[in-house]
């Protein structure tokens, strides 16, 4: 009986990391079938996964080549490469312009929104300083809620800078005295990226943790 063939991608990952959570959800979207591979944070990087992830981070995402691996670290970068290298699916740019302002939003959410966020999530003693981070974070919010009033996605139609903050918007309600009610066009969005089927299961839950 023959052995069905390997998947062609596998990701190494830290599953409860949001930025793995994205990658997921990408490659989901792209109907790819992958391997994971979970990294233990605690041990020693190999010498083998350092040449996928030269720094060390996660996620790192390999396809299995008949010529050889390729290996692409950075979330952002494993996003870009998805969408284009399946142009058919979900992911993929219609255009030029669409991919311009794909990009344009995924630097944003990828840099200053999430930094803005991981600020703003960090317990911290000083209470003045909690609060100039939380209005900081706020202000951000507010700017994406009038550029969605008038849109589905970031760009128009789906693409891979919704695909990175969907697991960011989740973690926005853990920032500590954060009301998003006054924000109801996030809200939205993110009831609109959580009923994508790429949505479901995206979280480990708490058997897949231990």
């Amino acid at each position: 009986m023959a052995q069905s063939k390997a998947p062609p991608f596998t990701l190494y990952e830290y599953r409860a990391s949001p930025f793995c959570i994205a990658v997921r959800i990408a490659l989901t979207e792209c109907d790819v079938t992958f391997t994971p591979r979970e990294v233990n944070l605690d041990k020693p990087r190999t010498a083998a996964f350092l040449k996928r992830s030269p720094f060390g981070r996660l996620p790192a995402l390999v396809e299995h080549r008949p010529g050889g691996e390729l290996a692409i670290f950075e979330s952002p970068a494993i996003l870009l490469f998805l969408a284009e290298r399946f142009e058919k699916s979900s992911l993929g740019f219609s255009d030029l312009s669409s991919k311009a302002q794909s990009l344009s939003w995924l630097s944003f959410i990828s840099t200053g929104f999430a930094e803005q966020l991981w600020i703003a999530l960090q317990e911290s003693h000083d209470q003045s300083q909690a609060q100039v981070s939380l209005a900081a974070l706020e202000e951000q919010i507010d700017v994406l809620d009038k550029h969605l009033a008038r849109r589905a996605f970031l760009a128009g139609d789906y693409s891979i800078a919704d695909t990175f903050a969907t697991p960011l918007l989740d973690l926005l309600e853990y920032v500590k005295d954060l009301d998003l009610d006054g924000f109801p066009h996030v809200l939205s969005w993110r009831e609109r990226l959580r009923a994508r089927p790429s949505y479901k299961s995206a979280w480990p839950n708490e058997k897949e943790e231990k």
